[in-house]
């Protein structure tokens, strides 16, 4: 007994689909504010400090850009 191979085409080709997905993945790369979540700082745009053995003056230094995000 020979299995019959299934020969039916699928309702969406390759190409439909990968536009389909790359349409939905666009809506999680584009920043919030562009999508109009104004209010929000995106995470380009904040300033990360860390300080390791700075010592007073560092301390001072790293004290007073804490405020710049």
């Amino acid at each position: 007994m020979k299995k019959e191979k299934d020969t039916r085409k699928s309702r969406i080709s390759r190409r439909d689909f990968m536009g389909s997905s790359v349409a939905a993945a666009a809506f999680t790369i584009v920043p919030r504010h562009v999508l109009g979540g104004s209010g929000n700082t995106a995470p380009s745009e904040k300033l990360n400090i860390a300080g390791i053995g700075v010592g007073g003056q560092g301390a001072s230094d790293i004290g007073e850009v804490s405020s710049e995000n």
